[in-house]
């Protein structure tokens, strides 16, 4: 029998050997396109799982600390100029400034709790805190225009705290501008503060803090009319 049938054999059979060879790398190289691709695509999505859940894992912390933030979305609503000869509620105090320090020092200010002074270049965010933001913050927002409303947790707490909240809460629709803060050192139960201005009450007024706060709010030297920066 000659040899070239069986050459011819050989050969098939090396060339079947290589498709299935080639084949299963290529298999294999789908495959792991494929993982890749998933990869990738998980990836992706965490990413994005990440980008969606932190606010929520922030609103987490928020409500189990208690406290509830603002969110300032307009420079406000356009009021009229006050005339030097409007009586304003609270003590009008000596203005310090408002020059920005670094956030190593500390400030003294003329009053308990401050309504004016140097401060921090990054204010406290608006909105109920359960633990008192530094002074030298709480005196930036109050030159945005803020209304802060101060309270001596050993009188303010339980059913008065609640509708003080509540109460900021629905100030806080016309302009949110507004911060409420327990302050241990007070010397009073309730202290309303705003740039230049202090307003000590004994207990709980509501139509007080309601007077203090449309007399108020929006009218930091950093506003124009109304317009306040956030």
């Amino acid at each position: 029998m000659s040899k070239y049938p069986e050459s011819r054999r050989r050969s098939r059979t090396w060339q079947n050997k290589f498709l299935a060879s080639r084949q299963v790398l290529l298999s294999v190289g789908i495959v792991g396109a494929l993982v890749a691709v998933g990869c990738t695509q998980q990836s992706s999505d965490t990413g994005s799982k990440q980008i969606e859940t932190k606010p929520m894992s922030q609103q987490k912390a928020q409500a189990s600390t208690g406290d509830e933030f603002f969110k300032i979305e307009t420079p406000g609503s356009p009021l009229p100029p006050l005339s030097a000869a409007t009586k304003l509620p609270g003590t009008a105090l000596p203005k310090l400034g408002q020059d920005h320090v670094p956030e190593t020092k500390k400030v003294k200010y003329n009053s308990n709790p401050p309504t004016s002074g140097p401060h921090y270049a990054i204010w406290a965010q608006w909105g109920i805190h359960t633990k008192a933001p530094l002074d030298e913050r709480l005196v930036h927002n109050l030159e945005h225009g803020g209304v802060i409303i101060s309270y001596k947790p050993d009188q303010i707490q339980g059913q008065v705290l609640k509708q003080i909240k509540a109460q900021v809460r629905d100030l806080s629709k016309n302009n949110p501008r507004i911060i409420l803060t327990p302050r241990p050192n007070l010397d009073t139960a309730i202290a309303l503060t705003a740039w230049g201005y202090l307003q000590k009450l004994d207990r709980y007024d509501p139509l007080a803090v309601t007077a203090f706060y449309n007399a108020h709010i929006a009218r930091g030297p950093e506003c124009q009319n109304g317009l306040c920066p956030n």
